[in-house]
Parts: structure tokens; C-alpha cells; sequence
């Protein structure tokens, strides 16, 4: 994991302040230094630079210092893994944890561990690889361990000692009043890194806080905005299905009275005209019947005041002439009684088919409302129709009577 991925991590985790205020020293006590470093990032920093830095040797190390480089890339891992496990939900046994993983691994390394940039190891490496036969006498010397087994060891060691000690020559004294130096701005520079280190992650958990903050917000607004818009797309859906509905229920209620006014309109025109006809021969009987009762009168009265006189004398002799002409006048007058009848069944029959036929018409506007506006049944329906489509009584027959129509054929007829 890189520096960046560790300060993200501990940024994101509920126990920021914990790994922020987290420290180990880091004792160096054969070089003489001892670092402090506060923060996981700082420390992941530093044993990750110190592990990058004793990777980018080119040639073999020497058995002495690869102790260091396995106990820098090891200790980096393990602090990785250990922010790994540990930055995720809220932990109160972290200290426990550190110092079981941690801690002891810092305080017990298995052997001399030197920084891959102090001057021992620049000079004790320089030394490997010019004169690899005093390396180990030098090494020896620096931590500690003096042993002149050889003449080697002992030049490694005269040479270690003028390194380190400061009357030993011009540069030894300059290099030894620089150390001191050189160590406090090594302390103070990991100091101020820490303490950077500790301001970006508390500015990337507040910049996270924030910004989870913010996303719940947009989160809640969203939801809001989806719940408004759900409950205007069902309630529109609703009265766009209701609307539908009715639509399509009143089109098809138009589409049924527009069928009914189609089958019904041929019927209603031809009773208007029939009305109209019957009406006319009604008026044109009623003419002629008027006609017929004027001359029954007034052969009626020219009988009785304009008769001759020889007629009646006959009448009182009894003489044959007499009755002839009774008999033809009676005769006369029984066809004139017989034209008046028929006449006057005639025009009544005509004026009452006439009333029968705008009936009809009548109905069939109001069986069309009906219809329009819902407010018939089938029973209902099949009533109508067969007052409709029945059989008219004339007058003209004795006894004349209106069969109804059959229900089946009537039925055929409404569902065309």
C-alpha cells in the first residue's frame, strides 16, 4: 500500500484520532540516534522510505546489513496489514493490538538495524565493495562488538574508529560536530511530517464527514424528489386510467347509440312520411265523406219538398210506378249510407295511423336518449322494441288486434 492509500484509509476510519496519535521510538543505540515519530502515516512513511531506500542497492549486500532491509520491508508490512484489519468499525482493544504486532517487532529486531541514508552504512558500504576483508572488522566495531581475531578485523576497526572518532582527522571532526546536527533536523523534519501528516488526515476526515453529510443530503433530496415524483406518476396514471376508462366507455356508448341511430333512422323517416301521407288521405276521406253527407241531404230534402205531384199520388193509389221508385231511391240511399261508412273508417283509420306513426318516431328519439344517457336496461330495451316494430290496429277488421313482436326476433334485431 502507498502513502496515499494509508492516509485515505486512516482518514476514512472511526478510529482516526487513535491512529493519529500513535508513536514509537526508533533507537539506533550503536549509531548513537534515536527517532520519534508520531502518527500510523508518519511511521508508514518512514519504514516504507527505509524500505524503498535499502531495495534500490543494485549490488549484493553484505550479510550484516540485509538484517536491516528484511526488518524495514517486514515491519512495513506488517503496520499495512495492521491498518488494514484495524481501520474498519470502531476497535477498543487497538493499543493491545499495536503492541503485540507493532510495537515488538520495533523494540526487538533481530540484530543492528541502520538506516539505509546514515553515514555508517554510506561508509561501511563503501568499505564492502573496496575492501570487502575489512568490512566486517569495521561492522563489528560501529556496533559495539570488538573482536581482533585478524589482522583485517583490526585494520576494519582502526579504520571504523577514525570514521567515528572526531580527533581522528579533519573530516571525522567535521562529520562528528554535523551529526548532532544532522540527527535534530532528521527528528524535527519527521516531527513536522508527522504533524502534517496528522492535519491532512484530520482535513480529509472532516472533508469525508462533510462530504458523507452532503451525500445523504442529496441522498434524502433524491428521495424525496423520487417519492414526489412516484406518487404524481401514480396518481396521474390513476385518473389517466380512470380517464381512459371512461373514454372508452363513453366512445363505445356513442359507437352504440350511433349503431342504434343507424338501424333506427330508416324507421324514423319512414314513419314522418307515413304521418304525413296518412295524414293527407285521412283529410281527402274526410273531404269525400263531407261530400257524400251534403248530397244525401239534399236528395234527402229535394224528396221530401220538391216531390211531384203525380208521385205522391201514386204512392197513395198504390200503383206499381210508386214502388218502383221507392225501391230505387231506397237502393240509392243504402249505397250513399254504405260510401259514408266505409269513408268515415277510413279517414279515422288513416288519422289514428298517422298518430300511431309519430308516436313511433317519438319513441325512437326517446329510446336513442335513452340509450346515450344509460338509463335502459335489456328488459327495457326489448319493451321498446316491440312497441316499436308491432303491428298497428286499422279499425278497418272487426276485432282487429296488435300481436307483439316475437322476444327472439326482437332480439336479433336490437343486437345487429
Amino acid at each position: 500500500m502507498t502513502v496515499t492509500e494509508i492516509t485515505k484509509r486512516i482518514s476514512e476510519s472511526e478510529n482516526a484520532d487513535w491512529f493519529k496519535s500513535i508513536s514509537v521510538i526508533l533507537k539506533y543505540p550503536h549509531l548513537n540516534e534515536e527517532i520519534t515519530l508520531k502518527g500510523a502515516t508518519s511511521i508508514y512513511r518512514y519504514v516504507s522510505n527505509q524500505a524503498k531506500g535499502w531495495s534500490e542497492f543494485d549490488e549484493p549486500l553484505p550479510n550484516e546489513l540485509l538484517i536491516s532491509k528484511n526488518y524495514f520491508e517486514t515491519l512495513r508490512r506488517s503496520i499495512a496489514n495492521f491498518i488494514e484489519s484495524h481501520s474498519k468499525g470502531i476497535n477498543n482493544n487497538l493499543d493491545y493490538y499495536w503492541n503485540n504486532d507493532i510495537q515488538r517487532k520495533v523494540n526487538n529486531p533481530n540484530g543492528s538495524v541502520f538506516n539505509f541514508d546514515s553515514p555508517e552504512t554510506e561508509f561501511l558500504l563503501k568499505l564492502f565493495f573496496q575492501e570487502q576483508n575489512l568490512f566486517t572488522g569495521a561492522y563489528n566495531y560501529i556496533i559495539g562488538s570488538i573482536n581482533f581475531n585478524s589482522k583485517q578485523s583490526f585494520l576494519g576497526a582502526m579504520l571504523a574508529y577514525e570514521f567515528t572518532q572526531k580527533n581522528a582527522s579533519e573530516i571525522t571532526k567535521r562529520r562528528t560536530a554535523e551529526k548532532p546536527s544532522i540527527t535534530r533536523m532528521k527528528n524535527d523534519f519527521e516531527l513536522m511530517l508527522s504533524e502534517v501528516d496528522n492535519q491532512l488526515i484530520t482535513h480529509l476526515k472532516d472533508s469525508s464527514d462533510k462530504f458523507q453529510e452532503y451525500t445523504k443530503t442529496i441522498d434524502e433530496f433524491k428521495g424525496n424528489k423520487e417519492k414526489l415524483f412516484n406518487d404524481w406518476f401514480i396518481n396521474t396514471k390513476g385518473d389517466f386510467k380512470t380517464f381512459n376508462s371512461d373514454s372508452n366507455t363513453k366512445i363505445k356508448d356513442l359507437e352504440n347509440t350511433y349503431e342504434e341511430l343507424l338501424r333506427l333512422k330508416k324507421p324514423a323517416a319512414y314513419w314522418k312520411d307515413r304521418a304525413t301521407t296518412l295524414k293527407a288521405e285521412g283529410w281527402k276521406s274526410t273531404y269525400i265523406l263531407t261530400a257524400l253527407v251534403v248530397i244525401a241531404c239534399v236528395t234527402l230534402y229535394c224528396l221530401l219538398w220538391l216531390t211531384p205531384e203525380g208521385m205522391l199520388a201514386s204512392f197513395l193509389k198504390g200503383e206499381s210506378s210508386a214502388i218502383r221508385w221507392s225501391v230505387v231511391y231506397i237502393t240509392f240511399i243504402s249505397f250513399l249510407a254504405f260510401g259514408i261508412r266505409t269513408l268515415n273508417k277510413i279517414a279515422f283509420s288513416s288519422f289514428h295511423l298517422a298518430r300511431d306513426a309519430e308516436e313511433r318516431e317519438q319513441l325512437t328519439h326517446v329510446y336513442l336518449a335513452l340509450i346515450k344517457e344509460e338509463g335502459i336496461d335489456e328488459k327495457d330495451r326489448h319493451l321498446i322494441m316491440q312497441s316499436l316494430f308491432s303491428r298497428a290496429d286499422t279499425g278497418l277488421l272487426k276485432e282487429d288486434s296488435s300481436p307483439t313482436m316475437p322476444s327472439d326476433f326482437a332480439g336479433k334485431l336490437m343486437n345487429r
